[in-house]
């Protein structure tokens, strides 16, 4: 099954994001969780039914999850958990890392992130600062692990996942 289609139990995404069920259960009661058009939580606290999530929102929570446990906050954490698993571009989809052989790097300063491919050995603190507005000092996640985990604790193979979203036109 295409992961960008399917559907996870919460007890997937608690062991994919790595993440406590009262934690997840908490952050969806204070709307933490931001989700996305199409990506949403799927009967997110109704009664009698059982959650399900995209991938994109297991994305979403396992890099805010992250983000947290190196002492960004929850509300800045989710932001740029949101800003990565929901928005892309041409060199990078929603949820994945870039394809080149490059590091995915999420950046975050307060409110602001930024992601960016690092090649070792060139320097991009200078564009890292710019783009995040000149702060003080950011914490950086590299991604590429993260993506890593979350997919084959789903079940999937990450470089097969990669290869479905470079042959795909456009994930919805």
């Amino acid at each position: 099954m295409n992961i960008f289609y399917a559907q996870f139990s919460t007890g997937q995404v608690l062991k994919a994001a790595d993440v406590t069920n009262a934690s997840l259960q908490s952050w969806i009661r204070r709307g933490a969780i931001i989700g996305h058009k199409g990506h949403e939580i799927e009967n997110p606290g109704s009664p009698g039914y059982r959650r399900s999530f995209s991938f994109h929102n297991v994305m979403e929570i396992a890099t805010a999850k992250a983000l947290i446990d190196i002492g960004v906050d929850l509300s800045d954490a989710f932001r740029a958990g949101a800003m990565f698993a929901h928005t892309g571009d041409e060199s990078r989809l929603p949820g994945l890392p870039f394809t080149t052989q490059a590091y995915t790097l999420l950046c975050v300063a307060g409110n602001h992130s930024h992601v960016v491919a690092w090649e070792p050995g060139t320097d991009i603190l200078a564009n890292i600062r710019l783009a995040l507005h000149r702060p003080l000092g950011f914490v950086v996640l590299q991604m590429n692990p993260l993506f890593d985990r979350v997919t084959a604790a789903l079940g999937y193979h990450p470089e097969e996942v990669l290869d479905l979203a470079r042959n795909q036109e456009t994930i919805k």
